[in-house]
């Protein structure tokens, strides 16, 4: 009898063990729960890109980790050029910022909706959100490049004609031609990053007090032609910022394929983070199975999916069926739940969580 009072108490507990986001006002939601997160001090999500609800669904993740654990650092797989715009958005409210050309995670009603929320709850922080890139950079690069220009300081001889092309060129009429080709945006990019490389000390000089920023941009690790090895130079990316600012806490925003916290998925962002001793076993990773959603990035042809889900199990429509029979909280817009209750183990060794999604429309 002892031992069966236990067990329905063991299980009682960790049926309890749920996040409910829920709306509120504002066309907000919220998220509540009573999962215990104060053993990690890195989240990771892993998102589908395309689908609308993932923008309100990170801005209540990051309310939620802001007033709970005190987290500002903001990863997003995005270029160090994209995260120094949004960072001057934050400050300054300025949406021109943000277009000519538009940004990434800014091309959709539901994009800029969050990021004008996040403004206004960040206006209120004492300690304000910082976005930080761990992508390649698009042809924002020569906008940021503009802004961080000396005004009044004579162009070296040596290095004028790059200086007098990023000074001159419109960067909108560029982006409108390069549509969509990031190899003709990659290739302006090297050829600039060549003439920094060559030219050191002379762009150190040219550009001064800003010159930090620029060589962050210019030499990232990260490049389109590395596309293959993007896991790899995220993570570095990633580092190297944890390191040079002290960074404590973070949360990172990055496709679902990047999230196999898995040895299947040696090579992800995910498990690489997982298996750096600061954050080896306080990483949380929250992956997604979305039923019936829109994704406007997917192919049309792709769009009649019933589900979105992990790749190790994406294909496993009973289980990903059962797992939204038994978990999925109707009294929610979505549902999160820890994966150790999940009897499968390809969904516990993809992720610490789930998040389960229903029916997002096209608008």
């Amino acid at each position: 009898m002892a031992f069966l009072i236990i067990f329905i108490v063991s299980v009682s507990s960790y049926a309890q063990q749920t996040g409910c986001f829920k709306p509120i006002a504002n066309n907000e939601i919220e998220l509540e729960t009573n999962i215990d997160f104060s053993d990690y001090n890195a989240f990771f999500l892993g998102e589908f890109h395309g689908v609308y609800g993932i923008s309100e669904i990170k801005l209540a993740l990051i309310k939620y980790l802001n007033q709970h654990y005190g987290i500002t650092d903001l990863f997003m797989e995005m270029s160090y050029s994209a995260a120094f715009l949004y960072n001057a958005y934050l400050i300054t409210g300025d949406t021109s910022l943000l277009i000519n050309p538009t940004l990434i995670y800014y091309m959709k009603k539901p994009n800029e909706d969050f990021w004008e929320k996040l403004y206004e709850y960040n206006k209120g922080l004492q300690h304000k959100i910082t976005i930080r890139g761990s992508d390649f950079e698009r042809i924002e690069f020569l906008k940021v490049l503009k802004m961080l220009a000396p005004t009044g300081r004579e162009k070296p001889s040596e290095i004028f004609s790059v200086l007098n092309y990023i000074d001159t060129i419109s960067v909108p009429d560029l982006a409108r031609v390069h549509t969509d080709n990031s190899y003709a945006q990659n290739s302006i990019y090297e050829s600039i990053r060549d003439s920094m490389e060559q030219n050191r000390e002379l762009y150190k000089a040219y550009y001064g007090a800003n010159y930090k920023t620029v060589a962050d941009i210019m030499f990232n690790e990260n490049t389109y032609r590395k596309f293959d090895s993007r896991n790899k130079a995220m993570y570095h990316n990633i580092i190297k910022q944890i390191n040079e600012n002290g960074i404590q806490k973070f949360i990172t925003f990055n496709g679902l394929n990047h999230g196999d916290m898995s040895y299947v998925g040696w090579n992800s962002l995910c498990h690489r983070l997982a298996k750096t001793p600061a954050f080896k076993n306080k990483l949380a990773d929250i992956a997604m199975i979305c039923k019936n959603c829109y994704d406007w990035q997917l192919q049309p042809e792709l769009q009649n999916a019933t589900y979105r889900a992990p790749a190790t199990y994406r294909k496993d429509t009973t289980l990903i069926n059962n797992i939204y029979d038994q978990y999925n909280n109707k009294n929610c817009k979505y549902t999160l739940i820890p994966t150790d209750g999940v009897n499968n183990s390809k969904v516990k060794k993809f992720s610490n969580f789930i998040l389960l999604m229903k029916d997002q429309p096209e608008f």
